[in-house]
């Protein structure tokens, strides 16, 4: 029975469904797959370190550019160094290294960089360049020349390998002064804003004794790069010979701040206070030198003269013989000594400072034996005879005071 009107009908109305519900539901059901499939992939793991982005080759160079620029010899080789370890392939980074450690005087390092420049590159002029550069002040001289002149077969407008080649040319024998000065004079006609190329120039005008000439090179190196240290170390020596101990002082404390391990300027500040009489100043310098290299024999040589010339015998022989017989330092560092080189005027300085400084403290039978060293040794060399057999006169004579030994004007180490 159908009860028409009644609210308990039995038939159930059904809902009409909602389109924008299930246009909803669509699109919540989209963003899910989306989440899943594309967000989801992209986010790193919770708890993972992200990984820093690495820098590239070129922004470590030109850092290291601009720390050279700036005197900051140190860091821009460490920075070259970041540049290797990114793009170990590239030689031109293993070049510009090398050429930095030889301004820092690391020689054996600046081999080792050269080298593998060149195993990457078999022929690169600027490896060539920079490694016979670098072999010269190692004494290799011939192999030098040799690497140099195929490296300007190879490229004859490297400005770097001409000026490299004049100083080289000019170490193995000052008579290649002629040749030497073209050789610079061409590095600077192909570039005139190269340090190498006026520092070159300026070195064979001081080789040739034309002082102005160098001091001027060497201001205008300076004037591109005014923080390197072997610059001030070259304008500090034009001031020493013209007499300008202040300024050459002031030239010599500059180089000092800016490669303060450096022992060349402490020797050259000990120079000049020793050229002025101001000899205790002198055996101050002389041991700062010291004890930024104590193994070094000839340093310890310099202090020993600087002590003599200053009546400091005694500390004069036990600095004189730590170079001579070699030793141990009160801090325990091995000093090898130097054998007697008739050639070489500093080692003979030594030897008859040290003489004296024995006679001096009445210790004539030690003295006699170096002064015979030297006149066996040394039988040409004029000066080592000469301040010998006055030696020996001395010991023979002991109420005579001992006079200061008669020394040639000693060559800048």
């Amino acid at each position: 029975m159908y009860l028409s009107g009644s609210k308990w009908n039995m038939r159930k109305k059904r809902r009409r469904s909602n389109p924008w519900r299930v246009l909803l539901l669509l699109l919540l059901v989209g963003a899910a797959i989306y989440v899943e499939r594309v967000v989801v992939p992209t986010v790193p793991p919770l708890f993972v370190v992200t990984p820093t982005p690495t820098r590239s080759p070129a922004s470590y160079l030109l850092e290291a550019q601009s720390l050279f620029q700036a005197g900051k010899l140190e860091q821009a080789s460490f920075s070259y160094q970041q540049a290797i370890s990114v793009d170990p392939d590239e030689p031109a980074y293993y070049i510009e290294l090398a050429r930095l450690q030889v301004f820092r005087g690391e020689y054996e390092a600046a081999e080792t960089s050269a080298r593998n420049a060149l195993l990457i590159a078999p022929n690169s002029a600027g490896a060539k360049a920079v490694l016979g550069w670098t072999l010269h002040f190692m004494g290799e001289f011939d192999e030098a020349e040799r690497l140099l002149d195929e490296a300007i077969t190879i490229d004859p407008n490297l400005a770097m390998a001409r000026a490299f080649y004049a100083e080289v040319l000019m170490n193995s024998n000052v008579g290649n002064y002629q040749r030497a000065l073209e050789e610079a004079e061409r590095a600077l006609s192909l570039d005139a804003n190269s340090v190498e190329a006026h520092r070159a120039l300026g070195y064979v005008w001081e080789a040739t004794n034309n002082y102005d000439r160098a001091f001027e090179e060497y201001q205008r190196a300076l004037s591109i790069n005014p923080n390197l240290a072997v610059l001030h170390l070259a304008v500090g020596n034009m001031y020493l010979t013209q007499g300008d101990y202040e300024q050459a002082i002031d030239s010599y404390l500059r180089a000092s701040s800016l490669a303060p391990t450096d022992t060349k300027p402490y020797t050259r500040i000990a120079q000049a206070y020793a050229r002025v009489g101001e000899f205790g100043k002198a055996s101050q310098y002389a041991a700062d030198a010291v004890k930024q290299r104590p193994s070094d024999p000839r340093l310890h040589g310099d202090l020993g003269r600087m002590y003599y010339k200053n009546a400091e015998y005694d500390l004069a022989i036990d600095s004189l013989a730590l170079a001579i017989h070699g030793g141990q330092t009160d801090e325990g560092t091995a000093v090898q000594g130097l054998p007697l080189d008739p050639g070489d005027p500093i080692v003979v300085e030594f030897y008859y400072f040290y003489g004296f400084a024995l006679a001096r403290t009445q210790q004539c039978a030690l003295a006699i034996d170096i002064f015979e060293v030297l006149l066996r040794g040394a039988p040409d060399n004029e000066l080592a005879v000469t301040n010998a057999t006055e030696g020996l006169k001395l010991c023979g004579q002991e109420a005579e005071a001992t006079p200061t030994p008669a020394a040639s004007p000693s060559p800048t180490p």
